[in-house]
């Protein structure tokens, strides 16, 4: 009776996380994770009210206490290894100096300007840029479906308007994903060049293995998760994104 408890517990606790967050797009992705946690939890405590008169249920119930136990500990591993380079806020001269710093794209509002966690990438950019005064940047990321302009474009506009030199800012807007971000940009750079890649905190760790899959090294610099909020879900994305490239074979 008690391990069912728990079960029907984790269910009701994943659903109550997971619902509101259906509501914002930037966590939207956490929210559907989490409700198919709730949908697995309550599977389990079904097959627990059932087993003690169906063997598929004994079965059943053995596997998903099983895939729980791994899903646990793959998560808390992948949790661990997202945890990045971190420097006390605007310290950027904790940052790793370089040539290029490749400032992936991120989501652009209806409006045509930087969402939060965008903005927070431009902002460490700008950062960065004003303290290694030699360096230049490269502004990653095309035009999704849902935006009203290339992120590069929204980037670019955004870092000017906030005294960057234009001179040291170059575009690369075709790409719509982290891969694609990293190999677009490496066909900008000239040979030699040290290059470091700037991203949220949460998905930097990822960001740097696949800058060292092209041959630029891992220096990555960290900008700051925008909400509180997203903590849980940017978290969620970065596990099946990471998964996903370690069952694909690209990690």
């Amino acid at each position: 009776m008690k391990e069912k408890r728990v079960w029907i517990g984790l269910a009701v606790l994943f659903a109550v996380i997971g619902v509101p967050q259906l509501f914002w797009k930037p966590s939207r992705f956490g929210g559907v994770f989490l409700l198919v946690l709730a949908i697995g939890c309550a599977g389990e405590w079904l097959m627990l009210c059932g087993r003690e008169k169906y063997k598929a249920c004994r079965v059943l119930s053995r596997v998903g206490r099983a895939l729980f136990a791994l899903f646990v500990l793959s998560f808390a591993a992948v949790q661990m290894f997202v945890i990045g380079v971190h420097f006390e806020e605007n310290d950027y001269s904790a940052a790793p100096e370089a040539d290029y710093y490749l400032t992936l794209g991120a989501l652009v509002n209806p409006n045509g300007q930087p969402s939060a966690a965008l903005a927070a990438r431009c902002d460490t950019a700008l950062g960065v840029l004003n303290t290694y005064p030699e360096s230049r940047a490269i502004l990653c990321g095309g035009q999704g479906g849902d935006e009203p302009r290339t992120e590069a474009e929204a980037m670019y506009e955004y870092m000017v308007s906030r005294g960057a030199d234009p001179e040291r800012l170059l575009l690369e807007d075709e790409s719509s994903t982290t891969i694609a971000n990293i190999d677009n940009a490496k066909k900008i750079l000239p040979e030699g060049a040290s290059v470091a890649v700037i991203t949220n905190d949460y998905h930097l760790a990822r960001a740097r293995r696949l800058l060292a899959h092209a041959g630029l090294g891992d220096a990555g610099v960290p900008a700051k998760t925008p909400y509180p909020g997203q903590w849980m879900a940017v978290r969620c994305r970065e596990y099946c994104s990471i998964m996903g490239l370690m069952f694909t074979g690209r990690w």
